[in-house]
């Protein structure tokens, strides 16, 4: 730990010891985040020398009860497991838990031998009112992503505790869970929260995938990001009306970043496009070019149709028209492109790309 992040640390354990006394916080020491919780957490009668006071887990099951968790636990596996194959390690654990702060997934070593870990399972809840604060108790509360460091925790037992959560959304765009990395160290956070946050909008799509009575698209305007966690997905009901849009296809569609869709057709979402471009939207086939606004188009992937009861909800999707180097590297590429094409305008090339300035920026990085 650096001089100077020691002494921060320093000074946030001295203030939460007035904090809890009924003292004032200086100002910019925690991020608003993280104040507003420790401000429940001291409503909530939590002291931070106590021990965390964890439900009992003697009712556990091994079947989680809710059809949702278990939606949602299914949903999270594949990326839980290539995130672990990345940052896992001995003294960290990755978690996904649900909007009430229930743990319903998990990736960890197995040889957890910080005790301050060992209550971190399937089962148990990371709320408030028992633990204080943590990342995905603020993610919960907040909506955004969310880093608490060591004395950012509101309970002494937390000290050492390095915990990066960002937010999970459910089909119609709401807060569904978080998505969390825990552990006794340091990380990049800027690095993780990247990662972090590309798996979740993988994570937001499967659960659109999961829907069985609506045809699938793929949209970008670049071709490069379709099968990447970067694509739009939209979901279309038999009679044309959309039931569903993941956060990045709501960015490129300039539709409501959360909760409910306007009720609308695929037709009025697409208007601009001819009549031929409206007529395949809904066809198997190639990717296909079509115009979204008089200056602008997106390219469009069929992924299927509305599916029986009892059938797979996997999609295959076709190949699309580039298929040359790495999905990191094609990202990377169009990245440059799109800040190519705007002369060095970084705003501009995310809002291209339907991605934020920061992932834009990352994917530069990674272009070396």
């Amino acid at each position: 730990m650096t001089t100077m992040l020691a002494q921060q640390q320093q000074r946030l354990a001295a203030a939460r010891k007035r904090f809890a006394e009924g003292g004032n916080l200086p100002g910019q020491l925690l991020a608003p985040a993280v104040v507003r919780s420790w401000e429940r957490s001291r409503q909530a009668g939590i002291r931070p020398q106590q021990p965390p006071q964890y439900a009992s887990m003697a009712q556990r099951r091994l079947r989680l009860e809710n059809p949702q968790d278990r939606l949602l636990a299914r949903c999270v596996r594949q990326d839980l497991d290539d995130l672990w194959a990345a940052f896992g390690g001995r003294q960290w654990t990755l978690f996904c838990v649900n909007r009430e702060g229930l743990i319903i997934a998990q990736r960890e070593h197995g040889l957890r031998d910080d005790p301050v870990l060992r209550p971190i399972q399937v089962g148990r809840r990371v709320r408030e009112i028992e633990i204080g604060t943590t990342a995905p108790s603020c993610v919960l509360a907040e909506d955004a992503p969310v880093l608490v460091r060591g004395n950012e925790h509101y309970l002494d037992e937390f000290s050492s505790v390095y915990c990066l959560s960002v937010p999970l959304h459910g089909v119609d765009g709401q807060l569904t869970g978080a998505l969390d990395i825990t552990g006794i160290g340091e990380r990049d956070s800027a690095l993780l929260t990247g990662y972090f946050q590309q798996a979740a909008l993988s994570i937001e799509s499967q659960l659109i995938v999961q829907l069985r009575d609506v045809h699938l698209l793929a949209i970008q305007h670049d071709v490069r990001w379709l099968g990447t966690p970067l694509q739009g997905v939209l979901a279309v009901r038999e009679d044309g009306q959309l039931r569903a849009a993941n956060g990045v296809a709501r960015r490129l569609l300039g539709l409501p970043r959360a909760g409910m869709l306007p009720v609308m057709t695929l037709a009025q979402v697409f208007e601009h496009a001819s009549a031929h471009q409206r007529r395949r939207l809904l066809q198997a086939g190639p990717v296909h070019r079509v115009q979204l606004q008089p200056d602008s188009a997106v390219h469009v992937q069929y992924l299927r149709g509305p599916l029986p009861a009892h059938a797979s909800t996997r999609v295959r999707a076709a190949p699309t028209a580039v298929t040359k180097g790495s999905l990191r590297a094609q990202g990377a590429q169009a990245a440059r492109e799109a800040v190519a094409a705007h002369d060095g305008n970084l705003s501009a090339a995310a809002s291209q790309l339907g991605i934020s300035r920061t992932t834009l920026y990352r994917k530069l990085q990674q272009g070396g």
